[in-house]
C-alpha cells in the first residue's frame, strides 16, 4: 500500500474558499472536516481559537496530514483589528502547529504574496519577506511557525478565485456588480497571480501525498494585472468591459497598503507536480458554463 492509502486528512476550516476545494479534492479519500459553524451533519464544529478543542481533536482524530485552511482572509479587518485576527491567523495557527507534530502529522498552511513588498516581483520562494500590511505580517509569522514545527508544507497563492456560494472572490465581487449594470473599480498598478481553487487544491493534495515540506508557490501559471484579469472575466462572462474603471491603488481609499508589483513564480511547483496549475482562460470558460 502507498502513501496515497495510508494518509488520513483533517481539514480544519473546510468552509471556505479554500477548504471547499480541499474538501473536494479528497472526495473518497481518508478524510475528516471542520466547520466554524454550521457544519454539516458528520463533520465537526470547531472555533480553532478554542485551544482545548482544538488539541484534543487533533489528538483523537490521529491524523497523518493537517490542512489549515481555517483563517481570517479579509486584509482590510487585519489592518484595523490587529489583534482579533492575529489570534485566529497566527495564535490558533501555533496551538494547530504544536499539536500536529505531537500527532506525527504533516501540517500543510496557506500563505500570500502579500508576505512581499511589491517591489521586485515576480518573486521565488527564497526572497526576502518584507510585508507592508498587517496581512503580511500575520502570513510572515504563520510561515514560520509551520517552517518550524519539523513537517510544516507552506502553500504561498494569489488572487485565488473559484464556486463560492459567499461570492465574495474577486471574480465574483466583479461579476455581481457589472450584471446589476453598476461599474467597478479595478486596481491599475497590481500585479497578481490568478489561481483557481479547485486546480490550488488539487496540487496541494498532491504536495501532500508526497510528503513535501518546505515553501511552495502553488498559483497559477500566468501572472497578469488586475486590469487585465478583469478584462479576461468579462469577455468569459459576456460583460460589458466599459463599466471596469481602472484607477491606482492609492485612489481606492484603503486601510491596508498593498504591494502592487508581486507575482509568484511557479517554477519549483511545476517541476514537484511535472505540470503548472489550470490557467486563467481555461478555469474562467469552466466557471463561467
Amino acid at each position: 500500500m502507498g502513501e496515497r492509502a495510508l494518509a488520513r486528512f483533517l481539514v480544519l476550516g473546510a468552509g471556505g474558499l479554500v477548504g471547499r476545494h480541499i474538501r473536494a479534492a479528497l472526495a473518497g479519500r481518508d478524510a475528516i472536516y471542520t466547520y466554524r459553524r454550521d457544519a454539516p451533519p458528520g463533520d465537526i464544529q470547531l472555533d480553532i481559537t478554542n485551544a482545548a478543542a482544538t488539541r484534543r481533536l487533533i489528538n483523537d482524530a490521529v491524523p497523518t496530514v493537517v490542512i489549515l485552511a481555517a483563517a481570517d482572509a479579509y486584509v482590510e479587518r487585519c489592518e484595523r483589528e490587529p489583534e482579533s485576527t492575529k489570534r485566529v491567523n497566527v495564535d490558533a495557527a501555533a496551538i494547530v502547529a504544536k499539536a500536529a507534530r505531537a500527532a506525527g502529522a504533516l501540517l500543510v498552511v496557506f500563505s500570500s504574496e502579500y508576505v512581499f513588498d511589491g517591489t521586485a516581483g515576480e518573486y521565488r520562494e527564497e526572497d526576502e519577506r518584507r510585508p507592508i500590511n498587517e496581512y503580511g505580517r500575520q502570513k510572515v509569522a504563520l510561515e514560520d511557525i509551520a517552517l518550524e514545527n519539523g513537517r510544516g508544507l507552506v502553500c504561498r497563492t494569489s488572487a485565488v478565485f473559484g464556486t463560492d456560494p459567499n461570492r465574495k472572490n474577486f471574480v465574483y465581487q466583479l461579476v455581481d456588480r457589472l450584471l446589476a449594470g453598476q461599474t467597478f473599480d479595478v486596481p491599475s498598478d497590481q500585479l497578481v497571480t490568478p489561481t483557481y481553487a479547485p486546480s490550488l487544491a488539487r496540487a496541494v493534495v498532491s504536495l501532500a501525498d508526497r510528503g513535501l515540506t518546505g515553501m511552495f508557490h502553488v498559483a497559477g501559471p500566468e501572472v497578469m494585472g488586475r486590469v487585465e484579469f478583469a478584462q479576461v472575466i468579462t469577455s468569459a462572462y459576456g460583460l460589458n468591459p466599459a463599466l471596469l474603471r481602472p484607477r491606482p491603488t492609492s485612489e481606492l481609499h484603503l486601510s491596508a497598503r498593498r504591494p502592487e508589483r508581486c507575482g509568484l513564480r511557479t517554477d519549483k511547483l511545476r517541476k514537484a507536480l511535472r505540470r503548472p496549475l489550470v490557467g486563467v482562460r481555461e478555469a474562467l470558460r469552466e466557471l463561467a458554463h
